[in-house]
């Protein structure tokens, strides 16, 4: 009962607003007629139904009752735009066609006037709010009049009103519709908190994310609280809205857990806005979002452990790669090293040649286990350049001896060409650089099967501290096809753990990465036809040891006369080019008998040849053939100084010849300027002026005291010879507590220590520590000489108070360099080694 009569009060009270409506309307058309009352149960009924949500049956029902009112039974009723050019049916007792007016009609209408047509049908403006919003078409029987035109403007208007309010209510059930199957179709859950009151409406969609039915629970902040928030979330959250609330923040996003029903926690996303703010700004009402992210959470741990699984892998890895380095170049530095203390024996010329080669593929090994390690170290990035000292002419040297004596290669010519302005010792990662040139020059023969390559080094870019040097490796070949030039600058372009198309991609992606690696650039140009042009950039550091590439000659040496004969026309081209800076008089020949003539010729005109330089490999007559005519030659008074030149070894030619006796000088290629140099030095002692390299380079290391500390003893024996070539002092030991001992004694005052990092008993990295820690030896220069050349070995060592950092196999020039530099301008007495 209470409920019927709440509905009749409500029914009053919407008839009461329609008479309101309906005498405002009245109002509105200017009519002085007095309001229409409800007494009918017709209209009574009609103005009900407007009055309600009216749907289209509703509206006609209605214009159908205003018809028989009106007495005529065919009536329409069309909305339009203030032009009063497009009409839009609302309601029609009939099936009748639109209104059609012409221009002035529309003017009419706009201006409140009814109209007859031609058709005999009458058009009645509808106002509402001013403006010409329907009409209402007369299509049959008579028109109204007087009190009934106001009755039918009023009627239509309330009848336009519910249509668009019909309209307007339909819009707005299909936007809540699409916002709500929008909400059904996200995993977002809805709600709205009465920040005053506590109450929170939760959304369908949030509801059934946490496994609870529809209004189970009472949509308050207490059950936010104690059902749905994870209780070790809750301090959190409410810490953060409280602030977001006191700070003035207009939004809210944070991630935090809610719990389900079974039990099971939800991770979400929690996104809100602060609105309808009060007289003193703080908001009333917050509106919210909760987007279900427990699988994104769930993955991004699985992820982070897949990471940290990865790094631990990769630590593994490095740590292998470490111990393993450390392995191969201990014996491979006792190699090295011991070959270099043997040169300094007595050996005879085939000794010294079987020694060179040792070293030479000591050398060769070492860098193909470098390869192997870069090859290793790629995908984990650990791969870090070396800064050492080193002689551009000797590594170009040893890439000529490498190829020489590589199986993989039919005989070639390889031909170095180093330009004036590139100096002779620099600093950098020399066994990197030469990785590159030999992969390079590899390439340049596989592709163009070509029997000649030339490598050329020259300047672009010098600095106070840097050079930027570009290498060129050129061959003359055949060129590469379009379709090997594509595949190989698309191999260029992958990532170097992808591989690469071609059978040498991937050591191409291993030359990129390095020359980036030395800030340069790696570019392949060819045509067919025209050989092919492997180029790079590398930034190098300059070296203290000098620029110089030689000395200065004087002056004797330069008014020297000298012949230069090689049947290849680009390797004469560059060795009389290097040969023109010491000498001022260089001739050339292209083979033996151009040579004897030319000799002959200089004889005659009493300016005879003081040096010949002659290749050992020649058609027809060989160098060693002409160098036995020209030494027994009875016609010849003045007989030159004869230099071989040739790309075998030494043993390789003198070994089953008995020629030799007819040659001064032995010089294998690449011919340098240095070696020429000393070559003629040593054929013409008068040539050798003050000017020359001396054996007093790093004179101030002479007499100093250091420290070895290293558990290998053919290392020891190794850097022992090395230091005491040089007048220094060593005393060894084998492990850090060892060292440690030595120096508390105080016995002996060290200028340097040189400390090996992986020992027994205590290793480099503790020992220094604990050195450092005493304050006499915080000043004390160590340098870490390691087999380990892993990224982060060198600032580990740094890190641990070393001063400097020098990898195995030692470089005699390098250990020097390094010591020399720490010990700066040091004068201590020179007592007698030990």
């Amino acid at each position: 009962m209470a409920n019927q009569a709440k509905d009749t009060a409500a029914l009053e009270a919407r008839i009461r607003e329609l008479e309101q409506a309906l005498a405002a309307s009245a109002k509105r058309s200017g009519s002085t007629a007095p309001p229409i009352t409800v007494s009918e149960n017709a209209l009574q009924g009609h103005f009900e139904l407007l009055l309600g949500e009216a749907c289209p049956e509703d509206i006609l029902t209605s214009l159908q009752l205003l018809a028989t009112q009106l007495g005529c039974p065919s009536l329409g009723l069309w909305s339009t735009d203030a032009s009063v050019e497009h009409w839009s049916p609302i309601a029609a007792t009939d099936d009748i066609d639109p209104p059609a007016t012409d221009e002035r009609q529309r003017s009419a209408l706009l201006a409140g006037q009814s109209l007859t047509l031609a058709d005999g049908r009458t058009l009645i403006p509808v106002a509402v709010r001013g403006r010409t919003s329907a009409v209402l078409l007369i299509a049959a029987g008579p028109a109204p009049e007087g009190e009934l035109t106001s009755l039918a403007r009023r009627a239509s208007a309330l009848m336009w009103e519910a249509y668009e309010r019909g309209a307007l209510l339909h819009q707005l059930r299909e936007r809540d519709r699409r916002f709500r199957y929008a909400m059904e179709a996200s995993r977002d859950g809805l709600w709205d908190w009465n920040l005053n009151q506590d109450k929170i409406y939760f959304s369908r969609g949030y509801l059934r994310m946490l496994g609870y039915d529809y209004e189970r629970l009472p949509g308050t902040l207490d059950t936010l609280k104690h059902y749905f928030i994870h209780p070790d979330d809750l301090q959190e959250v409410m810490t953060e809205f409280a602030g977001a609330i006191a700070n003035e923040r207009d939004h809210l996003s944070l991630e935090h857990r809610l719990i389900h029903r079974d039990g099971q926690v939800v991770w979400t996303y929690c996104r809100c806005i602060f609105v309808e703010r009060d007289e003193q700004g703080r908001p009333t009402r917050c509106v919210g979002t909760n987007t279900d992210i427990t699988e994104s959470v769930r993955n991004k741990a699985a992820l982070e452990d897949a990471r940290a699984e990865a790094e631990a892998a990769s630590q593994t890895k490095s740590k292998f790669l470490a111990s393993m380095s450390h392995e191969i170049r201990t014996p491979m530095n006792a190699i090295i090293g011991l070959s270099h203390l043997l040169q300094d024996t007595a050996l005879d010329d085939l000794q010294q040649s079987y020694l060179n080669s040792i070293h030479s593929a000591a050398n060769s090994l070492l860098q193909t286990v470098n390869q192997v390690f870069d090859y290793a170290k790629l995908e984990s990035g650990n791969i870090i350049l070396e800064r050492s000292h080193f002689d551009l002419e000797q590594l170009f040297e040893r890439l000529s001896r490498m190829f020489e004596s590589s199986s993989l290669h039919k005989p070639v010519s390889i031909i170095f060409d180093i330009a004036d302005d590139v100096p002779r010792f620099m600093r950098g990662d020399a066994t990197r650089l030469s990785h590159i040139i030999s992969h390079l020059v590899t390439n340049a023969l596989q592709y163009s099967q070509s029997d000649e390559v030339v490598v050329k080094a020259s300047t672009l870019k010098k600095r106070s501290e840097r050079l930027t040097l570009q290498f060129s490796i050129i061959d003359f070949g055949r060129g590469l096809s379009p379709e090997a030039l594509a595949t190989l600058r698309s191999d260029l372009s992958r990532k170097p753990h992808t591989g690469g198309r071609s059978a040498s991609g991937f050591g191409l992606q291993i030359c990129k990465l390095l020359v980036g690696l030395m800030n340069g650039h790696l570019s392949i140009d060819s045509e067919p036809g025209k050989g092919a042009t492997f180029a790079f950039t590398a930034e190098v550091e300059t070296s203290q040891i000098g620029a110089q590439r030689i000395k200065s000659c004087n002056h004797s040496c330069r008014s020297l006369r000298l012949l230069v004969v090689d049947d290849n026309q680009l390797a004469l081209d560059i060795l009389a080019k290097s040969a023109g800076k010491l000498i001022d008089h260089v001739d050339t020949a292209r083979d033996a008998h151009s040579a004897l003539a030319k000799i002959r010729q200089a004889e005659q005109q009493a300016r005879p040849y003081d040096l010949l330089l002659l290749d050992y490999k020649m058609p027809l007559k060989s160098g060693l053939e002409a160098a036995r005519e020209i030494k027994t030659a009875s016609d010849l008074e003045h007989k030159p100084k004869i230099f071989l030149v040739s790309s075998f070894q030494r043993d390789e030619i003198f070994s089953d010849h008995q020629d030799s006796r007819y040659v001064d000088d032995f010089l294998s290629k690449p011919v340098s300027e240095s070696r020429l140099f000393d070559a003629i030095c040593r054929a013409l002692p008068e040539c050798l002026s003050d000017d020359t390299p001396s054996s007093n380079d790093f004179a101030n290391l002479k007499g100093a005291h250091v420290l070895l500390v290293e558990d290998n003893i053919v290392n020891q024996q190794v850097a022992r010879g090395m230091m005491r070539k040089k007048g220094i002092i060593v005393t060894s030991a084998e492990n850090g507590e060892q060292a440690l001992d030595i120096l508390r004694s105080g016995h002996t005052r060290f200028d340097a220590v040189l400390m090996d990092i992986e020992m027994p008993v205590l290793d480099g990295i503790a020992a220094t520590r604990q050195i450092r820690a005493m304050e006499e030896f915080s000043a004390l220069p160590i340098v870490a000489v390691t087999a380990q050349a892993m990224s982060g070995d060198r600032q580990s060592c740094l890190d641990a108070g070393m001063n400097e950092y020098i990898s195995k196999p030692i470089k005699p020039v390098e250990l020097y360099q390094t010591l020399s530099d720490l010990m700066g301008g040091r004068t201590i007495p020179q007592p007698s080694d030990v």
